[in-house]
């Protein structure tokens, strides 16, 4: 028998663990595809209530494209290295698979746990790579060549097809949700929701040529983001749609214009198109610069980086209660949506560690809660950006007042979603704005003129 594991990869369509587990089924037995509800996992600190959320939806969802095509998904609660020791005694499978992923630390120290009991077991473990991400040494693929390829080639996928004589018999017995213990942290009213079909509804609202052309004049302003970006990144971010899943839509909208547009709209969705491909360009950019370097979650790259948290401070900025209707604003936003757009992202980091002087270790992991979207790789290496304390040679610095002048110079962002501004009882500002910048910049400089890695 052999075990497909399922992790941050929620699908069937471009499975490529999926699909080699079901050609090998004639040498290696069939198949059981396997979740396993971790304790450990659902308990650290990076994982929220509406993640957990998000991904029971994606596994009610997945279960049903199971169903489609006779097989089922078998849900377990326990450590990964014992649920799968325990399935092993049973069933003495022979081979696991699963997709190699590059995460937090403790999701990557798991995955080494598994391979080193699979050894130790005589289970043949197959981790397959995803996003042209290279953890092996050897040649490497650029991600342009990788994107050129992806954009062409077929994508494998199940649906349609009876797949059920691939399958093994379903382990008794059935998991039932509410023994799973809950992650910290209430669901947010207006996060996103999992499953393959709410995140084929979300690409195609995006992918026409009308919001694909406004796409890049929509990302940096919060009151424009929320219905001009694409907002696939939490389905990206759990693997419900692959990058070459997302490549071959763009393309298609770019080939169904050619057929169909004038020259000038043809032109105006190409840039579009490009413009958006340098967004997926820059996602694999950070997932490869965690595979490098997985202390990018943990190692300090500077001497003198701030390590003292000012609680006040940090209370104030997580609550939305700085005096800085712009930075507060986007939090309450945040708290309501589990979303933001990058550039406010930035701004939200950028405040709280070069104005507050904050260090970034605190203010990264509230934020891995409050995005819904949470990807390690990409979240720590924005993270470290904005608060200065990457290998990055500029320093990025956003004001928060000339941010809300160029982003929301009306206010109706403000408005909306801080709707105590102007009263009474909206605080003071913290720190002084341009005071606080000037010693956030200095600061930022003398620290990087003392580099550690």
């Amino acid at each position: 028998m052999q075990v497909l594991w399922f992790k941050r990869d929620l699908r069937l369509s471009d499975h490529m663990p999926l699909f080699e587990a079901m050609r090998n089924a004639k040498h290696h037995g069939l198949v059981l595809p396997l979740y396993i509800h971790e304790p450990s996992q659902i308990l650290d600190a990076h994982t929220a209530r509406q993640h957990q959320l998000f991904v029971h939806e994606c596994l009610d969802d997945l279960q049903q494209q199971f169903a489609n095509v006779g097989g089922y998904l078998h849900e377990e609660l326990g450590e990964a290295v014992d649920v799968l020791a325990a399935l092993h005694a049973q069933f003495k499978f022979t081979h696991l698979w699963a997709h190699q992923e590059t995460t937090q630390f403790a999701q990557y120290q798991r995955d080494r746990a598994v391979a080193a009991w699979c050894k130790s077991a005589g289970v043949v473990f197959h981790e397959l790579p995803q996003n042209n991400v290279q953890r092996a040494r050897g040649d490497k693929a650029d991600f342009q060549t990788y994107l050129n390829r992806a954009a062409q080639e077929e994508i494998k996928n199940p649906a349609g097809r009876n797949l059920q004589a691939f399958f093994a018999p379903r382990p008794p017995p059935v998991l039932k949700r509410c023994n799973v213990p809950n992650a910290a942290g209430e669901d947010k009213p207006l996060r996103m929701k999992g499953g393959r079909i709410q995140a084929r509804a979300v690409a195609a609202k995006f992918f026409t040529p009308a919001k694909l052309k406004s796409y890049p004049f929509s990302i940096s302003s919060p009151l424009k983001a929320w219905n001009g970006c694409s907002r696939l990144s939490p389905y990206l971010a759990y693997g419900v749609v692959s990058d070459r899943e997302v490549l071959q839509k763009l393309n298609a909208l770019v080939n169904t214009v050619h057929g169909q547009g004038d020259s000038v709209s043809i032109s105006k969705v190409e840039d579009a198109a490009r413009f958006y491909v340098d967004r997926l360009i820059w996602r694999q950019g950070y997932l490869q610069q965690l595979e490098n370097h997985t202390g990018l979650e943990t190692d300090a790259f500077y001497g003198d980086e701030p390590a003292e948290v000012n609680q006040e401070f940090l209370n104030a900025w997580q609550h939305g209660r700085t005096g800085f209707a712009y930075i507060d604003a986007c939090q309450h936003f945040l708290q309501q949506t589990g979303w933001l757009n990058m550039r406010a992202r930035a701004t939200l980091v950028s405040f709280a560690c070069v104005q507050l002087g904050l260090p970034w270790q605190p203010v990264a992991l509230y934020l891995a809660q409050q995005f819904l979207d949470f990807e390690p790789a990409i979240h720590y290496g924005q993270v470290r950006i904005a608060s200065g304390t990457s290998h990055f040679s500029q320093m990025l610095v956003y004001d928060p007042l000339k941010q809300q002048a160029e982003q929301d110079p009306k206010g109706e962002f403000v408005k909306r979603w801080l709707p105590g501004y102007g009263t009474a009882g909206y605080p003071a500002p913290i720190i002084d704005n341009a005071e606080s910048l000037k010693q956030g910049k200095a600061r930022l400089h003398a620290m990087r003129q003392n580099r550690l890695l």
